[in-house]
């Protein structure tokens, strides 16, 4: 079985329900007529798990550290909704050729499989109704649905799920009031109207630690929606999505008591962020959850994640480059393999890369005939620049100037120069920032390349 991340998708080691490991839940699958090699289960945003089927079409899930689980089950490109628990022995069955139809799921918790699968939410009252009307109309439709519990006798059958489901059901139906004011606003074209402190102290009410409900996606929702509602209301700017990331981590890092909710709603905000977004200009980000992400599991899957975005990380193939020499001739990184590459990234205004020229000059001569090169690229924004400094400097090994529509400078990462970046002899990465020609130990760090 392999845990997935979904963009990207991390593999982790196979996982069976073992009767010496009852602290994991898992489901196990059994297909008939099995279609596909695989089956999937979608958890939230940034987590699904895929397992393979085995020549029987049976597979195994573990969830590592879920008490209670709500999730789809996946086929092809359907979708079924479930619910597992730690210890229910749930086990899913279905004939690949009409997984929607046949689908039944063994276990304490069938009942509530059941239901889920045959249960759907009622639409919401129209936003052009004043506040307490649609207040009320959210809490009625939650009410009747909720009463379907009772009719189906779940509160004996599956007394957990029924407990969870009341709450997720309030979770589920408060969601709307956070879009109130605008659709209130689109579809009365009254473009100043706000509810006031009625929506604001309903949605705070809601926006609470509860444990129990760590892996229910639509509690962790209006967490993630209602806490920068919230922060508006106390006066913080909120002007993108990252700014809207970064403020809701905050908010629950400081004012989250540590545990299972804390833990994961920052571990999903910070993936959600990344795997849409990237990492470049997330220092904030990535300072509040290098502080506040402690649980192993989910701390490991934010840094698999960081390191997935890290272009420049050692062992990795280096990010190309487009430069010219003084005839006009142009040059990628390709030109220069077959030898270490020893890379300088200057400009000719900048004081402390002219010191360093001496020593790079003395680095060059000693390594000269080794397996080792030694290039500048200059990022002057005006070749003129770069070509006066050739004049009037002693500049040794390649001299090329950077063009200005290239990212190799972005993609390290360089806010200041000069900069000194060390490549292998294919153009993977050894270091992306390398010691300069002046520091201590630069020799014999050379010295040690295999085969220099």
């Amino acid at each position: 079985m392999k845990r997935l991340l979904i963009l990207p998708l991390l593999a982790l080691a196979s996982a069976s329900c073992a009767p010496q490991q009852p602290e994991e839940a898992c489901l196990r699958i059994e297909v008939t007529n099995p279609t596909l090699s695989n089956v999937g289960l979608l958890v939230d945003r940034t987590t699904s798990y895929t397992a393979e089927l085995d020549k029987h079409g049976r597979a195994t899930i573990t969830l590592p550290g879920v008490e209670y689980l709500y999730a789809q089950l996946v086929y092809g490109e359907q979708m079924r909704p479930l619910f597992i628990q730690r210890g229910d022995g749930a086990t899913a069955r279905f004939d690949g050729l009409h997984f929607a139809e046949s689908l039944e799921v063994d276990g304490k918790n069938r009942a509530a499989n059941d239901y889920l699968r045959t249960t759907t939410l009622s639409e919401g009252p129209s936003y052009d109704v004043a506040w307490e009307e649609f207040a009320q109309g959210l809490q009625e439709q939650c009410a009747g649905i909720a009463r379907l519990l009772e009719v189906r006798g779940l509160d004996s059958l599956c007394p957990d799920f029924a407990r969870i489901e009341r709450i997720r059901l309030r979770y589920a139906y408060a969601q709307p009031m956070l879009v109130y004011e605008m659709g209130h606003r689109m579809m009365t074209g009254d473009t100043t109207f706000r509810v006031g402190p009625a929506l604001t102290d309903s949605v705070r009410k809601l926006a609470v630690v509860r444990e129990e409900l760590a892996d229910v996606p639509e509690y962790r929702d209006f967490l993630r929606f209602g806490i920068p509602l919230l922060l508006q209301d106390e006066g913080v700017a909120i002007e993108n999505s990252y700014d809207r990331t970064v403020a809701t981590m905050r908010y629950i890092g400081e004012r989250f008591p540590d545990g299972r909710v804390k833990q994961s709603m920052l571990r999903s905000l910070a993936l959600e962020y990344l795997q849409a977004e990237g990492v470049r200009n997330t220092g904030e980000l990535q300072n509040l959850a290098n502080s506040y992400l402690t649980d192993p599991r989910m701390l490991a899957d934010y840094r698999a994640e960081i390191s997935r975005h890290d272009l420049t990380a050692a062992g990795r193939p280096s990010p190309d480059f487009t430069a010219v020499d003084r005839t006009g001739r142009r040059h990628t990184l390709s030109d220069f393999l077959g030898k270490y590459l020893y890379i300088d990234l200057w400009a000719s205004w900048c004081g402390p890369c002219k010191r360093e020229l001496p020593h790079l000059k003395r680095l060059s001569e000693r390594f000269a005939g080794r397996e080792i090169l030694f290039l500048g690229l200059s990022v002057d924004s005006e070749r003129d620049d770069w070509e006066k400094a050739l004049d009037s400097e002693e500049l040794p090994g390649t001299q090329l100037w950077l063009d200005p529509s290239s990212s190799f400078a972005a993609d390290y990462g360089v806010d200041g120069i000069p900069r000194f970046i060390l490549l292998d002899k294919e153009g993977h990465i050894v270091e992306s920032n390398m010691l300069r020609p002046s520091s201590n130990g630069i020799d014999a760090y050379l010295e040690s390349l295999k085969d220099i």
